[in-house]
């Protein structure tokens, strides 16, 4: 079993510090929340905003484990795509909405999302789903990738945008399925639409 480093650790002891607490702590309540001193916290992390980065790519890699596991195993792109939709809701929902709202406020700031890259995540999702749904042949061959997950992912930022009121927070799921079967009905072909149909009507 791979060694944990010290780093590592107290990241995913922030990660559970800020989905109780949000992302408002400074560095030295967070140092003393863990149990630390502030020196130490300092000597893993540069600043606040490359700890909040280094949470934040914490998440997302175990979200692409549960992504990556779940496409393993589906049959086909549209089950795949649909699948993950359920995963991501399912893990947006667990940061809960005080983390949530706390990272739309945060989007806005350039110095932290030089540590991590969220919309990258969901790009090359997207754009790996739709190759795969053409080599399937269940995708229309004509399918601008670079547009469609365009769409998509505009949707996705819109979501995380923090506006003063949880317009989507309290519907997670239903705002992450609309989204998808959306995205999935403007790119299928024929034989792609039985399948869908399909797989929604299970």
């Amino acid at each position: 079993m791979p060694r944990v480093s010290s780093k590592e650790k107290y990241t995913a002891q922030v990660f559970e510090l800020f989905k109780e607490k949000g992302l408002m702590l400074n560095m030295e309540q967070i140092a003393s929340e863990l149990g630390l001193t502030k020196k130490t916290l300092y000597n893993n992390y540069s600043s606040k905003q490359e700890l909040i980065g280094t949470v934040l790519n914490h998440f997302y890699s175990g979200l692409d484990e549960k992504i990556q596991s779940s496409t393993i195993t589906s049959k086909n792109a549209i089950e795949a795509f649909c699948e993950v939709s359920k995963v991501i809701a399912r893990e947006i929902l667990k940061l809960g909405p005080l983390l949530l709202k706390d990272i739309s406020i945060y989007q806005s700031c350039p110095a932290i999302f030089s540590f991590t890259d969220r919309m990258n995540f969901y790009t090359m999702l997207v754009k790996d789903n739709l190759r795969r749904g053409i080599d399937e042949g269940l995708y229309r061959e004509n399918v601008n990738i670079d547009f469609s997950t365009l769409f998509y992912t505009s949707a996705i930022e819109l979501f995380y945008r923090w506006d003063g009121s949880f317009r989507f927070f309290s519907n997670t799921s239903e705002y992450h399925s609309e989204l998808v079967k959306h995205h999935l009905y403007s790119v299928v072909n024929a034989k792609g639409m039985e399948v869908l149909e399909s797989y929604l009507n299970l």
